[in-house]
């Protein structure tokens, strides 16, 4: 039997390992990290992402472990409601703890598909129509297919793309986990200049949450410390801003960048996915989102024309126009958020209290009322 090998064990890759198994392939899965895990912080799913985990019979599985946006909100720092919106589809619009969802990922994959700490080292293509990937351990596994699901520094993609280090966008982001007592249902984006805070509900008392300001690249938080730097900038914003990083165990910061939406995902029998494909920024909530797409759309084409280099180049051809779109409009959404002159930060809140919500649905609509489960290849 053919074997499928997926370097990366994140939401992309391990959703993938289940596609391919109700498909009927066998596949190994391959994380550097000495074992399958996320960093503490929330990922949204929104109905797009969501329909797919209905088709590979996981859905209730995921929503056990998920939180309800019911009502989100845009604000200004000093808590004034600039729109309210609430999401209304066939599914609803959901948070989880990224360690929450990989979780009940990996109950769905066999065990002896998992290996962790193998960090991709090389691989090439053999005359037979395989190809070999070597490990920074050591090992060499033979494959008849490669994925690339490693993500925005993906090694895979620099040997079928070559482009180099992702995009820095100007601005950095910090993220956490907190206990705050807000309605579960709750979501935010409040708007300062230069600087941004998301809310959103994960799990029974608990809320995802996201800090953003423009700074330069690698800047560090000492020696005043994340804590001191995030009350300075953030502390006078409305409740319950503040308390959110005093009830986070731990703040993750991160430099947001993404890549120019490029052609050329896959080659010969090695192909791409998820952030090795098509890196976003999160202004959209949609990075997971179009993974957990693109993977299924990739198992259908996979299924219909096999193993070969047309499934591979139907997949991108399928799934290309809409992922660079997406980035697209989530780096041009970011760059309008992360505004910093007044008068500029001024007119977008005044856009965003004078457009109705059945306008702002409708944009939304695009991109969450998707269904790449009927989408034909």
């Amino acid at each position: 039997m053919k074997k499928i090998v997926i370097v990366g064990g994140g939401i992309g890759g391990l959703t993938l390992a289940i596609a391919l198994k109700k498909a009927g392939f066998t596949c190994e899965v391959y994380e550097r990290s000495p074992e399958f895990r996320e960093v503490g912080a929330a990922v949204s799913l929104w109905p797009n992402a969501l329909r797919v985990f209905r088709e590979l019979g996981i859905l209730e599985a995921v929503l056990e472990k998920c939180g309800e946006i019911k009502e989100a909100y845009i604000k200004t720092a000093a808590g004034k409601v600039l729109t309210r919106s609430r999401p209304a589809y066939d599914l609803p619009a959901v948070c989880i703890h990224r360690a929450d969802l990989l979780s009940v990922l990996l109950q769905q994959v066999p065990a002896d598909w998992l290996h962790p700490g193998h960090e991709l080292h090389e691989f090439a293509w053999n005359e037979n129509g395989t190809v070999t990937a070597t490990f920074s351990n050591g090992k060499e596994v033979l494959g008849d297919l490669l994925v690339g699901a490693d993500g925005i520094n993906s090694r895979v993609r620099q040997k079928i793309i070559g482009d180099g280090k992702p995009i820095y966008r100007g601005y950095t982001i910090w993220r956490g986990i907190a206990e705050v007592p807000l309605d579960q249902g709750y979501a935010s984006e409040t708007l300062g200049r230069g600087n941004r805070v998301g809310i959103v509900p994960i799990r029974e008392g608990q809320f995802g949450w996201w800090a953003t300001a423009n700074e330069p690249f690698g800047q560090v938080d000492e020696p005043e410390g994340t804590l001191v730097k995030l009350k300075r900038i953030f502390g006078q914003w409305h409740d319950p801003i503040p308390r959110l990083f005093d009830h986070s165990p731990h703040i993750i910061k991160t430099n947001l960048g993404d890549r120019i939406p490029v052609r050329g995902w896959s080659k010969g029998n090695v192909v791409l996915i998820g952030d090795a494909a098509h890196p976003t920024t999160p202004n959209l909530g949609q990075g997971a989102c179009m993974a957990i797409e693109g993977v299924l759309l990739l198992s259908h084409c996979l299924v219909e024309y096999g193993i070969s280099e047309k499934a591979l180049k139907v997949y991108e051809e399928k799934h290309y126009p809409r992922a660079q779109e997406i980035v697209k409009n989530s780096l041009l959404l970011g760059q309008i958020g992360q505004w910093q002159h007044p008068v500029l930060a001024g007119i977008r809140n005044l856009f965003f209290t004078i457009q109705p919500e059945a306008a702002s649905l409708k944009v939304l609509d695009r991109y969450f009322g998707y269904d790449v489960t009927k989408v034909p290849v």
